[in-house]
């Protein structure tokens, strides 16, 4: 953590901010910041700016903060089916740092049933690894997420009702399309679909497709879905900054 990660409330009239806990520690014991230092920081959505150390005590850290700066936008949008518990806050973490706006978390059929029932379903724990990931990449818009207990509802009623991007992606192994063969709109967002490690099955990709999902696959071998989120967020962004138009 470079970056100071701050919440709205914790900001004095004057712009001061009094730390403690892990982050205070942070501070002091890993940046070894002294009186005077300048960190990164930023406010949970909200703006980015600075934040000067001014004082330092043995269990808190005290800072100046001065926010200049209005972050870029930020719109893609993520749907997940859930992944076993451990993996699912490390993709949360994940997800907040490669920038998407929106996670939508679901059941697919190969999702097991006591992965809904885990502690890492619960919001307080989503929220700590989401901002987790935020502090790591210096942004501050916090995702939202949102869960669907079952696929064929979400697809059908909830899907609809979503705004999602026109751009969306289904990841899926066997799809004939490469994600080196897509054309993406500069700078447009978009939506991608990710399963569980053994995948979606024929009948979920094709539901998805039929809503404007295309299958895409990044390689001929499956990816483990961490995996697959980094390749293909990081693919799909490329693509979209370079504004690839291919046949």
């Amino acid at each position: 953590m470079n970056f100071l990660l701050l919440h709205r409330d914790e900001l004095a009239a004057d712009g001061t901010a009094r730390l403690i806990g892990r982050r205070a520690e942070h501070v002091r014991t890993v940046l070894k910041a002294e009186v005077g230092q300048t960190l990164r920081a930023g406010v949970v959505d909200d703006r980015l700016g600075s934040a000067v150390v001014t004082a330092i005590t043995h269990d808190a850290v005290e800072v100046a903060v001065t926010l200049t700066a209005t972050p870029p936008p930020v719109a893609d949008v993520l749907l997940l089916a859930v992944p076993r518990p451990k993996v699912l806050l490390r993709m949360l973490a994940h997800a907040a740092t490669l920038g998407f706006a929106r996670i939508v978390l679901f059941r697919s059929w190969r999702v097991d049933k006591t992965h809904l029932q885990s502690t890492a379903m619960d919001p307080a724990a989503q929220r700590e690894q989401l901002l987790l990931g935020l502090e790591q990449a210096g942004r501050t818009q916090l995702p939202q997420v949102h869960f669907c207990p079952l696929f064929k509802p979400m697809v059908e009623d909830e899907l609809p009702a979503m705004a999602l991007p026109k751009q969306r992606f289904v990841a899926h192994p066997g799809a004939a399309a490469r994600t080196h063969e897509l054309a993406l709109a500069a700078d447009a967002p978009f939506a991608l679909a990710l399963g569980p490690d053994g995948g979606f099955l024929p009948y979920e990709v094709d539901q998805l497709a039929q809503r404007g999902f295309l299958p895409v696959s990044c390689g001929p071998h499956a990816l483990r879905t961490e995996t697959a989120l980094a390749v293909l967020a990081g693919q799909l962004d490329l693509l979209r900054q370079r504004g690839s138009v291919r046949p």
